[in-house]
């Protein structure tokens, strides 16, 4: 049933999960990916280092 809308307001405070982690999170912690989910800070962290610390190394960046 994706793209089902019930035609209610959300929040910043609002509970979702997160689509890597799965942890549930505030609106407001999170950031919209381009699949339509949300992810939450302490991922999009994690996958800016391991970004950072493979370009350092000049490594395959992770994806």
């Amino acid at each position: 049933m994706k793209g089902l809308t019930l035609g209610i307001k959300l929040y910043a405070t609002d509970l979702t999960a997160c689509i890597r982690c799965a942890n549930p999170v505030h609106l407001q912690h999170s950031w919209p990916t381009t699949d339509g989910g949300r992810i939450c800070l302490g991922c999009v962290t994690e996958q800016v280092e391991a970004y950072r610390l493979a370009a350092v190394a000049d490594r395959q960046l992770p994806f």
